[in-house]
């Protein structure tokens, strides 16, 4: 079979120019793998995430009872619009394993496994379902604690008792957070058990399903709201109703932002890629101009010879999908496999949905497409007089350039340097799509940077905020001289600080206390604590909070009751009962959950403690790490040996450690987007060092005429690829600073419910800086040592 001349034409321009064919191939290959990875991990997450969840048949409510009775469970159950009913109990206690620290633990108290189907868990390994006197844990909390199947974990419940139970086995609960990101322990257990530990064998909570849960919140809002009424009016006691947001994963909103940032980059990236594209085939086709013309001389068409050059740039982006979307999947699967590690959920089929890939190898064959259509078309439309008359850039037109103008008045410049930096600016075109390409790669790596750095610095500022070192929750009320005795052996005590809180919600009209949470009690949990526990010198958002009959709301607070406006009275829901409170100033609090700090008298007519408190706050006289941990424990120990049972005991290093793993993997996931832009802009500068390499072939004739060596010609080549690297860095700051800035907002807001501040971060620019110093001259190497083999006859030859 004989090929027609036009692409046997094409495929001699192709392998005459392969290493720019090469540079195209794998500037579409990095765009295209960068979209299918985030593209399709969006994919599996979103829907691996929703699966999980909604697999464990979650509760659409709790409704906390304080004792579930046979006459309260059929009255719920009465209800036509809830479609299941189940007693449960969920106690908070603490446990270790061995002689290691303790932890505060949940325990789900099931009354009988068997027949459970409200907010399942999965086994995973021993025994299930656990026999009386042993227990199961959350398979994430096995490494939280440290524990070993088959090992004995200690148990302590309020009132101080601690029993040591056999751990028979492992769950998967897909429903809840980490264990490590929440500094919670997970244990299941059966009422048989329960029942060894000293806790009622009467649950207090039922867990119910609403029928048509999905037609929204306010359908499910309306319905429990409706069933708790009713319960208060046969005489019921509700202490609390939570209602977690409908069908909704935890951790699931915040899952969809970030991925959604992340998206709109890997199109970005692809983006770049077919503008590189597009300049590259420019480039060629620059050279082809007489080749074009002697075609439509001999009766080619415009058509014709466009769509030849579009065919062979549809075969190269055809090429680079065959590379990148196999790559991409793969990296698909494994980006969502991390994410799914990091959220505690399965991975069930970590396969795309075939609409996505086939929208993938559209986008991936057609905006190359679209792109080189715009050079190609210039070129094949010129006429035959204007294509055999075209020069390149005429002296004329260089001498009348106001910038080549003032580059030659340089004088005490080293002319090698002189040279490449005039050079740089004689492709306009082409200089500025590089300055942009790198420019876009820096801005996203220096924005990455940037955020780490404001990360960092709430971290800290969160640390020299608090006029404490270390907090401990108490699982019953305590005397504070009760505490004061039992730690006055402990070394390294400067200061004890008695405090006090309580759980509490946005009021209702109707008195419930509805709370938007989960059933680990977080993610919408609200607690009131007395004024005076606010720490000392607070940063206010707005207000001052002066006014001692006014209550402050620290910024996750405010967020959290729907930012209500300052001295207007607000609800407060707790235990049943509705005050109104006015708020007089937001204050500013990192690491901190949502507060509210009220007077100490309406907190003590709410709280019922009398001269009781639930925690305590530990100043140190030596605060380093290595001394808090140490205090830490110490009192921890010489507490329980008083009989007095602890919560948590919470430190700086455990709350930054519950916070920071979210942000380490968005940290690196950008620093690695960066890095494939930093990729695709090196491969532009490449293709631009080439092209400006055959550009001036006969200018490095004369040069080597005159005298200059091939070191001086590399020396020219590689200066010139600097000069442009480093032409990107005002770019990269100028985009790279507020990118970051807006990056921090989603990930403050998201985390403590303030954006990051703005953060410059010089280490940022100089770590950009010597990649852009070593990615250009890699660049540039082979354009140069092109350059400097160049002989004499080779470039008089040149035509």
């Amino acid at each position: 079979m004989t090929l027609a001349p036009r692409w046997r034409k094409l495929i001699g321009d192709f392998g005459a120019t392969r290493g720019r064919i090469g540079l195209m191939l794998a500037a579409l290959t990095i765009g295209m793998f960068a979209l299918t990875t985030i593209a399709g991990a969006y994919a599996i997450l979103s829907r691996e995430i929703a699966r999980n969840y909604l697999q464990t048949n979650p509760a659409s409510a709790l409704l906390d009872v304080g004792e579930v009775t046979p006459e309260i469970l059929a009255a719920i159950t009465a209800d036509p619009d809830i479609a299941a009913a189940e007693p449960a109990s969920i106690v908070v206690a603490r446990a270790r394993t061995g002689d290691g620290a303790w932890h505060r633990t949940l325990l789900f108290i099931v009354p009988d496994f068997s027949s459970s189907s409200i907010g399942q868990t999965f086994p995973e390994d021993g025994s299930f379902p656990p026999a009386d006197g042993t227990v199961l844990l959350e398979r994430e909390a096995m490494g939280f604690l440290g524990a070993v199947l088959g090992e004995e974990i200690s148990i302590q419940t309020s009132g101080g008792a601690t029993l040591d139970l056999p751990i028979a086995g492992t769950v998967h609960d897909p429903s809840l957070a980490p264990a490590w990101q929440e500094q919670t322990a997970y244990i299941y257990l059966s009422s048989g058990t329960a029942t060894q530990l000293g806790l009622p064998l009467e649950p207090e909570l039922v867990k119910v399903i609403v029928q048509d849960a999905g037609l929204g919140q306010d359908h499910v809002d309306g319905v429990v709201s409706g069933v708790a009424s009713r319960l208060r009016d046969l005489g019921a006691t509700v202490h609390q109703v939570q209602i977690p947001p409908v069908n909704e994963h935890p951790h699931q909103s915040q899952m969809n932002g970030v991925l959604g940032m992340f998206m709109l980059f890997a199109i970005l990236t692809l983006m770049l890629s077919a503008v590189l594209t597009a300049a590259m085939v420019s480039a060629l086709l620059a050279q082809q101009v007489r080749q074009i013309a002697i075609m439509k001389a001999i009766g080619g068409t415009s058509r014709q010879i466009g769509g030849l050059y579009l065919s062979g740039i549809a075969i190269v982006a055809a090429l680079a999908l065959a590379i990148a979307i196999p790559l991409g999947l793969y990296g698909a699967a494994s980006f969502a496999g991390v994410i799914a590690q990091l959220l505690n959920f399965d991975i069930v089929s970590p396969l795309v949905p075939g609409w996505l890939v086939i929208a993938l190898i559209a986008a991936g064959l057609l905006l190359p497409l679209v792109f080189v259509a715009v050079p190609i078309r210039k070129a094949t439309r010129a006429t035959v007089r204007e294509a055999l008359a075209d020069q390149g850039i005429a002296a004329s037109a260089l001498r009348s350039d106001p910038i080549q103008r003032l580059l030659g008045r340089f004088t005490g410049v080293d002319r090698t340097l002189l040279l490449a930096l005039r050079n740089a600016f004689r492709k306009r075109g082409r200089l500025l799509l590089n300055i942009g390409l790198l420019g876009t790669a820096g801005a996203m790596f220096i924005a990455a940077l940037n955020v780490e750095a404001a990360w960092q610095g709430q971290l800290v500022e969160a640390a020299n905020s608090r006029d404490y070192d270390i907090e401990i929750s108490l699982l019953d009320p305590a005397s504070p001289a009760a505490l004061s005795e039992a730690l006055a052996s402990v070394p390294n005590i400067a200061e004890l600080r008695p405090t006090d809180l309580i759980a509490a919600a946005a009021g209702r009209e109707d008195g419930l206390m509805l709370v938007r949470t989960y059933p680990d009690g977080g993610h919408g949990s609200l607690s009131l604590r007395p004024l005076g526990s606010l720490p000392a010198d607070p940063v206010f958002l707005a207000g001052n909070g002066e006014n001692a009959s006014t209550i402050v709301l620290n910024q996750q607070a405010w967020n959290l009751l729907g930012r209500p406006p300052l001295d207007t009275p607000l609800l407060l829901a707790v235990e049943g009962r509705t005050v109104a409170a006015l708020p007089g100033g937001i204050a500013r609090q990192i690491l901190t959950p949502a507060t509210a700090y009220i007077p100490r008298d309406l907190f003590a007519e709410l709280a019922a403690h009398g001269d009781a408190v639930t925690a305590l706050r530990l100043v140190l006289a030596e605060d380093d790490d290595a001394r808090v941990v140490e205090t830490a424990s110490l009192a921890s120990a010489a507490l329980t040996q008083a009989g007095i049972a602890i919560e948590q005991v919470t430190t700086e290093a455990t709350l930054a450690a519950a916070q920071s793993g979210h942000v380490v993997v968005l940290i690196i996931a950008l620093k690695a987007m960066a890095l494939l832009m930093a990729a695709v802009g090196s491969i532009g500068l490449a293709a631009s060092q080439g092209s400006s390499v055959v550009e001036r072939t006969r200018e490095f004739g004369i040069m080597r005429t005159i005298g200059a060596s091939g070191g001086a010609l590399m020396r020219n080549i590689l200066a010139e690829g600097l000069m442009i690297a480093f032409l990107s860095m005002p770019l990269g700051l100028l985009v790279g600073v507020p990118l970051g800035y807006s990056i921090g907002q989603l990930v403050g807001t998201l985390s403590f419910g303030l954006p990051l501040p703005l953060t410059v971060s010089p280490e940022a620019i100089a770590i950009w800086a010597l990649i852009l110093a070593v990615g250009s001259v890699l660049a540039s190497l082979a354009p140069a040592g092109q350059a400097a083999r160049l002989t004499i006859r080779q470039t008089l030859a040149y035509n």
